[in-house]
């Protein structure tokens, strides 16, 4: 997506959410159920995300309902099959002996789905969310098995919802504040401030002498920047805003010139667990046991962050459960780094950091998006962008109004990262999606990249080879790339400048809804 499109779908219209619905899903086989659902405490907990059926033959597993086939495969030794019923709603029937469908498929209620025997599994999601499937097959409103299902982060805040309904909304005060920010943003104080506190995070006494494919750090070690084996370790990629599992900028940090074997990526799904494949490669990646390779679409990452975060979090588990002698490395673009942030913090909370190895934000609005900024501002007026196509698509999308510099649900400036995860975020001094100043991440390792043309930075920012140096650095354990310190002024200055730009179109996007 290109810069100026993304800057106008910031501030388009997103559509109506679907209304509450009933459901009566059929039961896929007929035997008893001899383990039900239970509900875990959190989102990590023990339980019994589904239900367990009884059999003692090979049986024939039905379709609980219509819909299109997402996956239908093995995942590590075990054969899995999921189908997309519509309106966020989701089934999986685990642990088949046999598949007799395909992807992409549009089947039918009762269709033959595959075979099982002893130990098949169902469970159902909404929106990411485990419900107890057995309310569904009995028939009853989805709001109503929401509260009997799995809480999301946040605690129960997926419980008080009926399907298809928006879990974020933008506060009554949120446009005033963000006007009044962007106004605060414009003083010629705040922008001297801000260059000099960027050039403080970018300029690094201890640096490492980047010459071709060779670095000499602080200590005389060298570095070869061309890694063929880099030890026992496993890359998950992160797509940004707007991505899907066909086309994500992140897949243009090339793993295997990072030292990755094909077996050794993984590509987060924003719908769950990972893509098919990784992206970039024209094969499947990585594969470990409980987790269905599910596509994604832009729309996916348009959800509450935390959402995300809580996924991709499991994702990061899994694959440390999979390979517990690796460790695991992230890379992530745009939003993804936002998302990964909080899945780190998930993941120390669970005392699990000696899972990570390095975690490698690119162009990631830590401190907030100025473009979201503009569509808090813009909030409830200027409507005419509705009609303008795929900048319809934005507006109100959760993710967008979390990443707002300020209002009710604004995630608010990053922590630093948690004690122990190698973090290191890189900036772009020329991208106007995401302003230089605002990708730090303190007490992370801030890196600028210089890029001189604006057009298209954003996207290109993560196949740069600044990049790929400033990732192979941080494996390795040596300071990042030196960038002298007349550079790191005149990118300090220019991500800045941007960012005041940015700054007064908020202003006037606040006026001209106030104004029509």
């Amino acid at each position: 997506m290109s810069a100026a499109l993304l800057l106008l779908s910031f501030v388009a219209g997103f559509p109506p959410p679907a209304a509450a619905q009933e459901v009566q899903w059929l039961p896929p086989v007929d035997a008893p159920v001899i383990d039900g659902f239970r509900a875990p405490a959190t989102r990590f907990a023990a339980g019994n995300r589904g239900l367990e059926y009884g059999l003692t033959e090979e049986t024939d597993i039905r379709a609980v309902d219509g819909g299109r086939v997402r996956f239908a495969g093995r995942v590590g030794n075990e054969l899995f099959v999921t189908i997309d019923h519509g309106g966020g709603l989701v089934s999986t029937s685990a642990y088949l002996t046999s598949v007799r469908v395909v992807r992409g498929q549009q089947i039918a209620a009762g269709d033959v789905v595959g075979t099982a025997g002893k130990g098949f599994h169902l469970t159902a999601r909404l929106d990411g969310v485990y419900l107890d499937p057995s309310l569904l097959i009995a028939g009853i409103d989805i709001g109503v098995a929401l509260v009997g299902g799995l809480a999301g982060p946040g605690g129960a805040r997926p419980a008080e919802r009926n399907a298809g309904e928006g879990e974020i909304g933008r506060g009554r005060f949120d446009s005033t504040l963000a006007l009044a920010h962007a106004a605060d943003s414009l003083r010629p104080s705040a922008l001297i401030v801000a260059t000099a506190e960027a050039a403080q995070a970018w300029h690094h006494r201890e640096c490492t002498a980047v010459q071709g494919h060779r670095g000499v750090d602080s200590a005389g070690r060298v570095v070869d920047l061309r890694p063929a084996d880099n030890g026992n370790r496993v890359l998950i990629q992160v797509g940004g805003l707007g991505s899907s599992s066909e086309d994500a900028s992140i897949g243009r940090l090339d793993p295997l010139a990072l030292g990755y074997g094909p077996d050794e990526v993984k590509g987060f799904s924003y719908a769950g667990g990972c893509t098919d494949r990784p992206f970039g490669f024209p094969q499947p990646g990585l594969q470990f046991d409980g987790h269905v390779a599910l596509d994604y679409g832009p729309e996916d990452t348009y959800q509450d962050i935390d959402v995300s975060a809580a996924r991709l979090a499991e994702v990061i588990e899994a694959a440390a459960d999979a390979r517990p002698d690796a460790r695991i490395d992230i890379a992530a673009h745009s939003l993804g780094g936002v998302v990964t942030r909080r899945a780190v913090e998930l993941v120390a909370q669970r005392g699990r950091t000696k899972d990570l190895g390095v975690v490698v934000t690119i162009g990631s609005p830590h401190a907030g998006a100025d473009l979201a900024t503009i569509a808090s501002a813009a909030a409830g007026g200027l409507d005419v962008v509705d009609h303008l196509g795929k900048a319809g698509e934005l507006r109100h999308a959760a993710s967008v109004i979390q990443l707002s510099e300020v209002g009710q649900h604004s995630i608010g400036p990053a922590p630093q990262p948690p004690t122990g995860v190698v973090a290191v975020a890189i900036a772009g001094s020329a991208d106007p999606v995401v302003p230089a100043p605002a990708a730090i991440w303190g007490g992370a390792t801030n890196v600028l990249v210089n890029l001189d043309n604006p057009a298209g930075a954003h996207t290109v920012l993560p196949g740069t080879s600044a990049v790929h140096d400033a990732f192979v650095l941080a494996m390795a354990g040596a300071p990042p790339a030196c960038v002298g310190l007349a550079d790191v002024l005149a990118g300090s200055a220019a991500g800045s400048l941007i960012s005041t730009g940015e700054s007064g179109a908020a202003v006037a996007a606040g006026i001209a809804r106030w104004l029509l």
